[in-house]
């Protein structure tokens, strides 16, 4: 019976060492180890973009951060984080920048102005948003209708008229 016993002891206490190999097994690589690789990862495919991005891991989970130019590069840096052996899941937590826009609103406020200087007119302020222009400052009421016609010989959207008359 004591024979019984201790082999039961013995039985399971191999089982318990044989359960904690194999969870130790199960873990995989530890968080430091995970985040190093995925920078790697995007440092070998784009530094500069590797740069723009932050990587934090806890328990296997890959959080992505930072600022890129495109749709296309934030779903590449998630695709080369999941590609990383030991990663659980991402957070994709990239933000895409606005592209820039050069606006065409520019020349037409250049033509204003020039319209506005040829006309003998000074005083007058010139913003233009979406091709809707709007005026403000003083005029004399004798020279409005000339600030209108050089807006307007321009061909904007629309002029939203907020001069002073003197």
């Amino acid at each position: 019976m004591k024979r019984m016993a201790g082999g039961r002891i013995l039985l399971s206490a191999l089982c318990l060492t044989m359960l904690g190999a194999v969870v130790a097994c199960k873990k995989g690589p530890d968080d430091a180890m995970l985040t190093a690789a995925v920078k790697a990862k995007m440092v070998a495919d784009s530094p500069a973009t590797a740069a723009a991005i932050s990587v934090a891991t806890k328990e296997g989970v890959v959080t992505l951060t930072g600022a890129v130019d495109s749709a296309a590069v934030k779903a590449k840096a998630e695709q080369l984080a999941k590609s990383v052996e030991g990663v659980k899941s991402v957070a994709n937590n990239i933000t895409v920048k606005p592209p820039l826009v050069f606006s065409p609103d520019t020349p037409l406020k250049n033509t204003i102005v020039a319209n506005l200087t040829a006309a003998g007119l000074s005083g007058i302020t010139v913003d233009v948003v979406n091709g809707e222009v709007t005026l403000r400052g003083t005029v004399e009421r004798a020279k409005l209708q000339a600030a209108m016609k050089a807006a307007n010989d321009a061909k904007p959207k629309k002029v939203n008229n907020q001069l002073t008359i003197k």
